[in-house]
């Protein structure tokens, strides 16, 4: 698969990830598809991830450590969360955030 392929399918799935989180942590709702859709996004977010690691032959840097590091827990907690402490869905909502701007900004400036 092309460079191009593997960013866009990383971007969309980053986006789907965000927003399917965010719901589970800031309403009540008990509908279980945005459940579906960050465990779905979550995969080809990892798939896609590896994808643009193979493609641009980068190894094993530490802004990679950083990312897998933030998406693994963000994909623990987000769900243990929302189901076993939803007193507690509106401070894990800012730590994720926060996460998730500390692995964007370790891949802008490629933390060495």
């Amino acid at each position: 698969m092309p460079y191009v392929f593997y960013h866009i399918l990383h971007l969309l799935s980053l986006i789907a990830f965000v927003s399917s989180t965010t719901l589970q942590l800031k309403t009540d709702s008990t509908s279980k598809w945005p459940k579906w859709v960050t465990g779905l996004s979550s995969f080809f977010l990892l798939f896609s991830g590896m994808g643009l690691l193979a493609k641009i032959g980068n190894s094993m840097d530490p802004w990679v450590h950083v990312k897998l590091t933030v998406w693994l827990l963000v994909v623990v907690l987000v769900p243990v969360t929302a189901k076993r402490f939803p007193e507690k869905k509106g401070m894990v909502f800012n730590v994720v955030m926060f996460l998730l701007v500390a692995a964007i900004y370790s891949v802008s400036t490629k933390l060495r």
